[in-house]
């Protein structure tokens, strides 16, 4: 089907500064978005990742280099925009390209599933709506004591979730592990509980921190070190706890190199920087067949987290999908009970395509805001 315009849009939002994990505090956050329209009328949304501080870099690439590539081309599948834009190495900086595929291959699927009337999980073979999900929270709050964070939780547990994550190693270890107690006494023993040291641990300190975290009995840690030192990976994920790595990596041969290395048990990428749909599809195939499952990230809107419940919804080999309990922006796109969350799956709606309605351009009913950056015909 033959492009006719692609429209990129920017996503933003100021947050109060009050909220931090333990390398960032969060005072904004920008997505990078695109809008594709097709010759017969239908249009497909979808969003990149961006870093914390440069959502400019894959703004300037689709309005620079992918989108005037894309208008007046014409592609007989969901994946060919992803498999013709790879060819484009040239586009630098490298994470930012993959950004920008990314958005577009979303924006891709989802038009295609539109264009057959189906639900994304459907046309991805999925036999129901229903995607594995865990609420991602549990962020480092200015003034929020154990008794707070415990509220917090409860909220997840009231909401439906029966899978948690929250984030340690951002203050000293004896202080978190006032945290994780609350948090562990709240969801109950029986819940699947993962942590997120955000990339803090060392090899001189691990052994303390699970000796600590153990009574607590998490089913698994993300990011426990840098993503680099993968012997270090490699020797926790054998010796302590599953490791849940690398939702920041969106080259394939780096993340293939994690599941041969046996670093991981739980293969995170984000749709949003891997490639999109396609990416994912070929990530997950490629951890299903070493024995290793997937666990989608997502961190942003309701574009996003859309396409990472389609996706979870369809693939068996994704243990859980995150659901994010913080960066939850713009739900009120979501249609067709997309979004709800019951028995700790989440839906993924019954409507064609992802199940969330096109933004319009201006202020948005949750205070953020969607720009229109350029529209290329």
């Amino acid at each position: 089907m033959k492009i006719t315009k692609v429209s990129v849009l920017e996503f933003s939002r100021e947050l109060d500064g009050t909220v931090w994990n333990p390398v960032f505090r969060w005072r904004e956050r920008r997505a990078p978005l695109v809008s594709i329209e097709f010759e017969d009328g239908v249009v497909g949304i979808g969003e990149g990742w961006s870093k914390y501080t440069d959502c400019q870099s894959v703004l300037s690439l689709l309005v620079d280099e992918v989108g005037p590539a894309l208008v007046g081309r014409t592609f007989h599948s969901a994946s060919g925009a992803y498999n013709f834009l790879r060819m484009s190495q040239a586009m630098q900086p490298a994470w930012a390209l993959s950004a920008a595929i990314s958005a577009v291959d979303i924006a891709m699927w989802d038009a295609a599933a539109k264009r057959r009337n189906l639900p994304l999980w459907k046309l991805l073979g999925g036999g129901d709506a229903l995607a594995p999900v865990y609420a991602s929270g549990g962020l480092y709050r200015d003034g929020q004591d154990a008794q707070a964070l415990a509220s917090e939780f409860q909220r997840y547990v009231d909401s439906g979730f029966t899978s948690f994550k929250m984030k340690i190693a951002g203050i000293p270890l004896s202080l978190d592990m006032g945290r994780v107690e609350a948090v562990r006494a709240t969801i109950g023993h029986s819940a699947c509980f993962w942590v997120d040291a955000v990339n803090q641990l060392t090899a001189v300190s691990c052994a303390q921190w699970f000796s600590e975290l153990e009574r607590f009995a998490p089913d698994a840690i993300q990011s426990p070190v840098a993503f680099d030192d993968v012997e270090l990976m490699q020797h926790i994920n054998r010796e302590f706890l599953p490791v849940i790595a690398a939702e920041a990596e969106y080259r394939h041969d780096e993340l293939q190199r994690l599941v041969n290395a046996k670093a991981i048990t739980h293969l995170q990428f984000s749709l949003p920087l891997c490639g999109g749909v396609s990416g994912a599809l070929a990530l997950d195939a490629m951890a299903s067949r070493a024995g290793v499952s997937s666990t989608p990230q997502c961190f942003s809107t309701s574009i996003a987290q859309a396409a990472t419940l389609h996706f979870a919804a369809a693939r068996a080999n994704v243990v859980s999908a995150e659901f994010h309990c913080f960066h939850d922006h713009l739900s009120f796109l979501y249609r067709d009970d997309a979004g709800a969350i019951k028995g700790g799956v989440a839906c993924a709606g019954s409507g064609p395509g992802l199940g969330v309605d096109v933004p319009q351009v201006g202020l948005q009913p949750d205070g953020s805001r969607i720009s229109a950056v350029r529209e290329l015909r």
